[in-house]
């Protein structure tokens, strides 16, 4: 997923954009202007998610060790890695291979997409699911390279 073309400065990194000193909507730089707030806005139904235009997204997993599973999330030239180790007592299986492989095939993400989908393409009926710390850090790092972005749409 490295780009094949060079790019002097894209994607925009948040806290680049966030400080362009363009304070015009402060409204807006306040929902959107930071990747926690951003991710929070988009988990409560309050805004989705966009790819950047251009960008490789992709994930894949391979046997790891121990008989668990190595799931790897790439963009933009970076490489994310989960190992994964099934237990009994895990109800909601991998949030993070779920999330790698929401991210990298979906353009637009949002709530009914982040919360409720699950590795077996079944939607979760009651809504309880939430994603891990990890899930959650995980979306704030694309957000803060740029590599994703929030909007009201």
């Amino acid at each position: 997923t490295e780009q094949k073309r060079v790019r002097n400065n894209y994607p925009i990194p948040l806290d680049d954009w966030a400080d362009d000193g363009d304070n015009s909507d402060e409204a807006l730089h306040d929902q959107w202007g930071d990747a926690q707030s951003t991710i929070q806005h988009v988990l409560a139904g309050d805004g989705v998610l966009y790819q950047a235009e251009g960008i490789a997204f992709a994930h894949s997993c391979i046997p790891g060790k121990s008989g668990g599973v190595s799931h790897r999330f790439f963009v933009n030239g970076e490489m994310w890695n989960d190992e994964y180790q099934p237990s009994s007592s895990d109800a909601n299986g991998n949030d993070m291979a779920q999330v790698f492989q929401i991210v990298s095939n979906h353009r637009r993400l949002d709530q009914q997409l982040l919360l409720g989908a699950r590795g077996d393409g079944e939607a979760v009926i009651t809504g309880q699911h939430q994603l891990s710390s990890e899930a959650v850090q995980f979306l704030e790092e694309l957000v803060t390279a740029g590599v994703l972005y929030g909007s009201d749409d």
